[in-house]
């Protein structure tokens, strides 16, 4: 008899895995092992914060007293001035150019430490806070779009007296000098200015330098004399 291969029915069944016997729970995950915590030496700790609390003793204590500065003007010239260490940086502009007859307005300051780095601030800073070696002081770069402000001239008040006994009050600069200042003056008495003499007072009978000012020469008053009616006079008594 012919042999006949096997069928598919006849081949063995694979075996099947052994389930869990019952009542038993597979193993859970072992926890991970606890994070390693670093802990700061105490000392350490305690030499920072006693390093931070001197850095600001030593910073109130430069408020309390007066600091010398060295000062950069435009075109780099160098001096040195002295201020309390209390005063905000916004007040420090302010009395640099008032001392150095700048106008705040059309300056900045730079600040640099002794290291030569620049140093930040705010307008309410004491300048005592921040360590400060040089003060630079720098031109403000003005929009073109803006026009420049212009500055009124200081003026004074003059008493002019003239013909003895009238007077007359004219406002002037006190820098510029007199022979700029005489068409004013006569104006105001009505004299030709070809034909008047300016003098300390009448009785002195001594011309002033017409190339000085009245800062010059410390007057606040002066004498105006026409001498248009002077000189016929005298030439009459001849």
């Amino acid at each position: 008899m012919d042999s006949q291969p096997p069928c598919a029915q006849d081949a063995p069944a694979a075996p099947t895995p052994l389930a869990a016997p019952a009542g038993r729970k597979p193993k859970a995950k072992a926890p991970l092992p606890p994070a390693e915590i670093k802990y700061m030496d105490a000392s350490s700790v305690e030499n920072s914060v006693e390093s931070a609390a001197f850095i600001m003793e030593q910073k109130e204590n430069m408020i309390d007293k007066d600091i010398e500065l060295s000062v950069v003007l435009p075109g780099d010239i160098i001096k040195s001035t002295t201020v309390h260490g209390s005063k905000p940086m916004m007040d420090l502009l302010i009395f640099l150019c008032a001392q150095y007859h700048l106008n705040p307005s059309s300056y900045t300051i730079d600040l640099l430490s002794a290291e030569k780095n620049h140093i930040k601030f705010k307008p309410n800073t004491p300048i005592g806070m921040l360590e400060v070696e040089k003060v630079i002081l720098k031109p403000k770069i003005l929009d073109k779009k803006k026009p420049t402000p212009i500055i009124p001239e200081k003026t004074v008040r003059v008493v002019i007296n003239f013909k003895k006994t009238q007077k007359a009050i004219v406002r002037v600069s006190p820098h510029a000098p007199l022979q700029e200042l005489a068409p004013v003056i006569c104006s105001k008495c009505e004299f030709d200015p070809l034909h008047t003499l300016l003098m300390k007072d009448y009785q002195s009978q001594e011309p002033l330098d017409l190339t000085k000012s009245l800062n010059d020469l410390g007057l606040r008053e002066l004498y105006a004399m026409d001498i248009s009616r002077v000189i016929p006079r005298k030439i009459q008594a001849e």
